[in-house]
C-alpha cells in the first residue's frame, strides 16, 4: 500500500507549474512550523512542512495539489469570499 502511494506521488502532472507561482507557494509553506503534519485531499500519508515543500519543487502531483490549494486560498482571499465565509460562519 506504502509502495503504491509512493509510485502514485513520483507521478508528474502534464502541465508544469510555473516557477514564481513555485515560490510563492514555497515562501509561505516556509511560514509553517516544521514540526506540524499536514493532510491533503485523499491521501493516507500526513506530510511535514518540508515535504510538501520538495513536493512543489519536483513538481508532481502532491506539489500540484498543494498549489491548487494555495492558489484557492489566495483568489478567495483577494475576491473577499474567504472574509464572507468567516463572517458567515457564525450564523
Amino acid at each position: 500500500m506504502e509502495r503504491e502511494l509512493e509510485e502514485k506521488e513520483l507521478k508528474k502532472p502534464e502541465e508544469e507549474i510555473p516557477e514564481d507561482i513555485k515560490e510563492l507557494v514555497i515562501y509561505r509553506l516556509e511560514m509553517l512550523s516544521p514540526d506540524k503534519q499536514f493532510s491533503i485531499g485523499s491521501y493516507e500519508k500526513e506530510f511535514t512542512r518540508d515535504e510538501l515543500i520538495e513536493h512543489v519543487r519536483e513538481g508532481d502531483e502532491i506539489g500540484q495539489k498543494v498549489v491548487e490549494l494555495e492558489l484557492t486560498f489566495l483568489r478567495a482571499l483577494k475576491d473577499g469570499t474567504l472574509l464572507e465565509e468567516v463572517l458567515t460562519s457564525d450564523k
